[in-house]
């Protein structure tokens, strides 16, 4: 048990150490637009599962030398279609289906590359939320606000000093635990 302690002792006094380093992440914002794909519902498809694009604007502040947090909100036009009734047709209805929530990115490269102004970013992202279907009653999916939680990495490259591109790769649980790509616009102050 004392070594168990020990370790932690150890491991917290090395992230108090990095912590009081120079960092690229820390007391930085970074503002991200970007573009990323869902599995849903689509009308063309008449309920077979498909992807709908989705729009996110955010923005993140490094709290510490490797980690920063921040907000996010999104836009998506989603297809709904109604609860099945044997010998009725299916009517799809396109809904504006609004995205929010909260989110972490872990930078590692932090601990391994002291440089105050380094052009790439890794980070391992987690992001938790809402997203607000606004179908009529009986639809699919149903009307209200629905949790979703996505956990992957990200890779960010920055032309200058302060704009870059970025990629993000994540395992979504919103409709099905599936995959979501998502690029964009990087802005760092």
């Amino acid at each position: 048990m004392k070594k168990k302690i020990v370790i932690l002792f150890a491991l917290i006094f090395s992230f108090m150490t990095v912590s009081a380093q120079d960092s690229y992440v820390k007391n930085r914002w970074n503002f991200k637009a970007g573009y990323g794909n869902y599995e849903g519902w689509s009308v063309s498809d008449r309920g077979v599962k498909n992807t709908f694009g989705n729009y996110r604007l955010e923005a993140n502040y490094g709290i510490l030398n490797f980690l920063e947090t921040g907000l996010y909100v999104g836009y998506s036009r989603i297809s709904s279609r109604p609860v099945p009734v044997i010998g009725q047709g299916l009517i799809y209805q396109n809904q504006n289906t609004p995205f929010f929530g909260i989110g972490l990115n872990f930078h590692p490269l932090t601990f391994l590359i002291k440089k105050p102004d380094f052009r790439f970013d890794l980070y391992l992202l987690g992001r938790y939320g809402g997203i607000y279907y606004s179908s009529p009653e009986d639809y699919i999916p149903a009307k209200g606000l629905k949790f979703q939680n996505s956990q992957g990495v990200g890779l960010a490259f920055y032309f200058t000093k302060h704009i870059g591109v970025y990629t993000e790769y994540s395992f979504s649980g919103l409709h099905v635990k599936s995959g979501n790509f998502r690029y964009g616009l990087s802005v760092k102050l």
